[in-house]
């Protein structure tokens, strides 16, 4: 259980490395690219989803403090709508968050 906890916190981590290239213009926006589809159909897109499961957990196990703090509907939207908002609302291959 460990070692599989280790792997997705490990992929997870260098998924975001590809985001963060992406919200800074390192990749170019006019050029698709069979590797941007690739790396997005398989690594991202799944990792996507697992974020999005992990998210709808930790807002669970979080409701015990965003209620009585009032901010449910602002924790919610970052831990489960953002992440699936990137998941399944952007073209495949485009990596920027519009």
């Amino acid at each position: 259980m460990k070692i599989l906890l280790n792997t997705i916190l490990f992929a997870l981590l260098m998924s975001m490395a590809s985001v963060s290239f992406a919200e800074y213009g390192y990749y170019d926006d006019d050029e698709l690219t069979e590797e941007d589809v690739m790396v997005d159909l398989f690594l991202v897109r799944p990792l996507g989803v697992a974020g999005s499961a992990a998210g709808l957990i930790m807002q669970g196990v979080g409701l015990l403090f965003s209620v009585p703090g009032e901010n449910f509907g602002e924790t919610g939207e970052l831990l489960v709508e953002e992440p699936l908002n990137y998941t399944f609302n952007r073209p495949l291959g485009r990596f920027e968050n519009d």
